[in-house]
C-alpha cells in the first residue's frame, strides 16, 4: 500500500513540475520608466536582465541586443525623462559578461550638458575634473560618452 501511494505522489510531483508557470505581467511603460530611472541613479538594483526587460516595454531601436553573453545598447523611440531632462538611449553592461563582475546602467542625455547633470544629481567636481559619487556599495558618476552627458550606476562595487 505504501508503494502506491509513494506512486501516486510521486506522480502529483511530476504534473506539478510540467504545470506552466506563469510569468509576472509586464509593468506598464510608465512604471518600467521609473524603475529604470531608479537603477541608472543607483537607486533600485535592478539585474541585467530585469534592466533589459524593463527597457523593452519602452519598445526601444536595439542598438545591440542584451543576451548573457553580450551587453546592451538601446535607442529609445519616446524620451524617458531622468533629473528632469530628455534621455535619448540607455545602456547596461552585464558583469557577468566581462571580467570585471560589475553590472552598470547608464542613460545618455538628449540636450543637457554634463555640469547641468552633475549640478541637477548634486554631484560636485573632485580634483581630475570628474563628477563622482559613492552611493553606499554603489558608485554614480557623469561623464561624458560619444559626445552626450551620461549618468551611469556601477553596482556593488564595495
Amino acid at each position: 500500500m505504501t508503494s502506491f501511494a509513494t506512486r501516486c505522489l510521486a506522480l502529483a510531483g511530476l504534473v506539478t513540475l510540467s504545470a506552466p508557470v506563469l510569468a509576472a505581467p509586464l509593468p506598464s511603460a510608465d512604471a518600467a520608466g521609473s524603475q529604470l530611472v531608479e537603477a541608472v541613479t543607483c537607486k533600485r538594483h535592478l539585474t541585467p536582465a530585469q534592466f533589459a526587460t524593463l527597457v523593452k516595454v519602452l519598445k526601444p531601436t536595439e542598438l545591440q541586443a542584451y543576451d548573457q553573453l553580450s551587453d546592451g545598447d538601446y535607442a529609445l523611440t519616446t524620451p524617458l525623462v531622468v533629473l528632469g531632462q530628455p534621455v535619448n538611449r540607455l545602456y547596461l553592461h552585464d558583469g557577468d559578461s566581462g571580467e570585471d563582475g560589475i553590472d552598470s546602467y547608464t542613460a545618455y542625455f538628449s540636450t543637457a550638458g554634463i555640469d547641468q547633470i552633475a549640478a541637477l544629481a548634486k554631484i560636485p567636481r573632485n580634483e581630475a575634473d570628474d563628477y563622482p559619487l559613492e552611493m553606499g556599495r554603489h558608485d554614480l558618476s557623469v561623464r561624458l560618452d560619444d559626445g552626450q552627458a551620461t549618468i551611469s550606476c556601477s553596482y556593488d562595487l564595495r
